[in-house]
C-alpha cells in the first residue's frame, strides 16, 4: 500500500510536530496531529525565547525558507546585547549578523506556535485537540516535548517602558550551572533564571535573579505574571522505535549548554518528514545534521560544569575581545579535534548526571517548577 493512502499521525503540536506535519502535507500526505491540550502553545505563556542564529553560517531565516516555513510570527533580529559576569562586569556583545531572533511562545496571534499552526492548517493538516494518545500502533511521529527535567526555568512576564534589550548574567549563585536573562521588546519583557541544579531552591534563585537585575537595569514591572517550565537534552543511539520517529524535545534535541532548542526542534521535524517522503533512514538523517553539534554541546556543558563561575568570567572576557562574537560562538558550538577527543570522556559524565535526580527535592508537598509541571 502506498504510504499516502493512510494518514500519518503525529502526537504533539509543538514546533517539531507542526513542521513535520506541514512538510508532509505539502507533499500530498494526509496528516493528523493529536494534541492533548485545547490548543497549541499551552506550555508557554507569551514568553520570549531566542531562535539561535550562531551555530551555522547560514542565517536561520534562510533555513526556514528552505524548509518551506513562512515568517508569520514575531521573529525580531537581535544583533546586540549585554553579558554580565558573576561580578556584574558588563560586556556589550555586537554582531554583524543577527545573533538570535526573538520569538514569542504560546497560543496567541503572533507567537511561533500560533503561526506554525496557521501554516499547517493552510497546508491541510487535521488537528485533534483535547485528546491524549498513548500509542501509535501504525507508527508515526512523536513530538510530545520533554518528559524529564535536565533544566528548569523560573521567571516573570511583565509590561514595561524599558527600551528593547537583551541581557544575560552568568553566575552560579543566581542560576546554578545555567544563566539568567532579560528580554524586552516593544513594551513586553521576559526575565528568568535557567537552573540545572538544586531545583528545590528555584524560588531563592529567582529572588536573587530579580535583585541582580535591579542593580543593572531599572526594572519597571507592570502586571507581572510568574511562570515556570522545564526542558531536557539527551543523545540516544536511535530515535526510531516500533515504527515511530521521535523529534524535538521528545528526542532530547537541544543544546546541552544553553538550551535554545527551537532550531533543533524545527530541523528534526523536517528531517522526520523527509525520512517518510524520501524513504530514508531517519537516524542517518539526524545523525548527519544534528549529532556533531549535540555532542559538542555536551562537551561544552562538561567544561562549564568544571570551571563554574571562573568559566563565566573567562567567557565574558573572551567574547568582549572578539571582533566577531557570532563567529567565535559558532566555532565553539561546532566540532573541533579537541572536543572530539573529549567526547568519550564527557559522555559517561553525562550518563551519570543527566535525568537529574534532584536530591534536594523530596517531591512531597512540593511546589517547585518540576513537580508543578508534572502535576499539570
Amino acid at each position: 500500500m502506498d504510504r499516502k493512502d493512510q494518514p500519518i499521525e503525529i502526537v504533539g503540536a509543538g514546533p517539531s510536530g507542526l513542521v513535520a506535519a506541514m512538510t508532509l502535507a505539502h507533499h500530498g500526505y494526509r496528516v493528523i496531529v493529536h494534541e492533548e491540550r485545547s490548543d497549541v502553545g499551552h506550555r508557554f505563556h507569551g514568553d520570549f525565547q531566542g531562535l539561535e542564529n550562531w551555530s551555522s553560517r547560514e542565517d536561520v531565516t534562510d533555513l526556514l525558507q528552505r524548509m518551506g516555513i513562512k515568517i508569520n510570527f514575531l521573529c525580531q533580529p537581535y544583533r546586540e546585547g549585554d553579558l554580565y559576569d558573576p561580578d556584574l562586569r558588563k560586556v556589550t556583545v555586537r554582531s554583524f549578523e543577527p545573533f538570535f531572533y526573538l520569538v514569542r511562545r504560546g497560543s496567541e496571534a503572533g507567537t511561533l506556535d500560533y503561526g506554525l499552526k496557521a501554516q499547517a492548517l493552510e497546508a491541510g493538516v487535521e488537528f485533534v485537540f483535547n485528546k491524549r494518545v498513548e500509542k501509535l500502533p501504525e507508527g508515526g511521529i512523536v513530538a510530545i516535548g520533554p518528559k524529564v527535567a535536565d533544566a528548569i526555568v523560573k521567571g516573570v512576564l511583565f509590561e514595561t517602558e524599558l527600551p528593547d534589550m537583551a541581557v544575560a548574567i552568568g553566575d552560579d549563585r543566581l542560576a546554578p550551572k545555567g544563566y539568567a536573562y532579560l528580554l524586552v521588546h516593544q513594551g513586553r519583557a521576559t526575565l528568568a533564571t535557567v537552573i540545572l541544579r538544586e531545583f528545590r531552591r528555584e524560588k531563592e534563585f529567582y529572588k536573587k535573579t530579580l535583585a541582580a537585575f535591579q542593580k543593572i537595569v531599572p526594572l519597571d514591572m507592570k502586571h507581572p505574571r510568574e511562570f515556570g517550565g522545564y526542558g531536557n537534552f539527551s543523545i540516544r543511539p536511535t530515535e526510531q522505535r516500533s515504527g515511530k520517529l521521535y523529534v524535538g524535545e521528545a528526542a532530547g534535541f537541544q543544546d546541552a549548554l544553553f538550551g535554545f532548542g527551537i532550531r533543533y526542534a524545527i530541523m528534526s521535524g523536517h528531517l522526520a518528514a523527509r525520512a517518510i517522503i524520501e524513504g530514508k533512514d531517519y537516524d542517518r538523517l539526524w545523525r548527519h545534521e544534528l549529532l556533531p553539534q549535540l555532542r559538542t554541546g555536551l562537551v561544552n556543558r562538561f567544561l562549564f560544569e568544571l570551571f563554574g563561575n571562573g568559566g563565566y568570567r573567562r567567557l565574558a572576557d573572551y567574547i568582549g575581545r572578539s571582533r566577531d562574537p557570532r563567529e567565535l560562538v559558532r566555532r565553539q558550538c561546532n566540532p573541533s579535534l579537541l572536543k572530539r577527543l573529549l567526547y568519550p570522556v564527557t559522555y559517561p559524565f553525562y550518563l551519570r548526571r543527566s535525568r537529574f535526580r534532584d536530591y534536594s527535592c523530596s517531591h512531597e508537598d512540593c511546589d517547585c517548577v518540576w513537580c508543578r509541571c508534572q502535576r499539570e
